[in-house]
């Protein structure tokens, strides 16, 4: 009867441990075409000989997504990426401002995973709970 019980306890330690998911803040590229810090770092395109690397999301609350916002923005015309826990789509507009003599292609991409980009990943712990069970099991028939 003892030994059953161990086992009861051991499973559910078992599927407890499957169930069980760690997550980790996504980490996107954040940077502005506007910053005057660090110019030219934050293209449309991210080539290989810029500076900046993807950053924790962690102060974006439940951040799930990457975006990239080319065109027009705060005023002037360049590239943003941030983080978001919004999935804003993927769609382009032309946008004209009032005085403004040119029309401006503005986009918006939005994406999942690292550096645009695996986010909160779901890790079932499989080989802990194949232990536990084979050890369960063991013990059950020992």
């Amino acid at each position: 009867m003892v030994r059953f019980r161990q086992f009861e306890i051991l499973t559910f330690v078992a599927v407890c441990a499957t169930l069980f998911t760690m997550s980790s803040a996504i980490e996107c590229y954040q940077c502005s075409g506007s910053d005057p810090e660090k110019p030219f770092q934050c293209n449309e395109w991210l080539s290989s000989d810029i500076d900046i690397q993807p950053n924790s999301c962690d102060n974006v609350f439940d951040a799930k997504y990457c975006v990239k916002h080319t065109g027009r923005f705060e005023g002037g015309i360049g590239a943003k990426r941030f983080c978001s826990s919004l999935d804003l789509g993927n769609y382009c507009n032309y946008v004209r401002q009032p005085g403004d003599l040119l029309t401006y292609r503005t986009c918006i991409y939005t994406c999942t995973g690292d550096g645009c980009n695996p986010s909160a990943r779901s890790e079932p712990q499989l080989l802990l709970t194949l232990t536990v069970v084979t050890l369960s099991l063991f013990k059950l028939v020992v």
